[in-house]
């Protein structure tokens, strides 16, 4: 099956294997994932109190939707910092 390349499945893109071209430093992770969960922390709270002062363009639905989305990224941040204990925790057990 030489020169035929792999297709995607529902015009999803193979993944590409071989060396990675960019590096994610894993404190501008942490920085970021702390900043996302801050971001939608705020819009959620200014959202609920629109809503809670009777602001008509603001929907129940819509303060439900911006809580999750923070809830979420707390809890993205949070797995982040866990795995990143969990592994430097196996290193530091390593035996050399």
């Amino acid at each position: 099956m030489s020169g035929i390349a792999p297709v995607g499945i529902q015009g999803i893109a193979p993944v590409e294997h071989g060396p990675r071209t960019s590096k994610t430093d894993l404190g501008d992770a942490f920085a970021q994932a702390l900043s996302d969960a801050r971001g939608l922390e705020k819009d959620a709270t200014g959202q609920a109190e629109r809503f809670a002062q009777g602001d008509p363009s603001v929907g129940i639905h819509e303060v439900v939707i911006a809580s999750e989305k923070a809830n979420i990224a707390v809890r993205y941040a949070t797995t982040l910092k866990n795995k990143a204990l969990d592994a430097y925790r196996e290193l530091m057990n390593t035996q050399v």
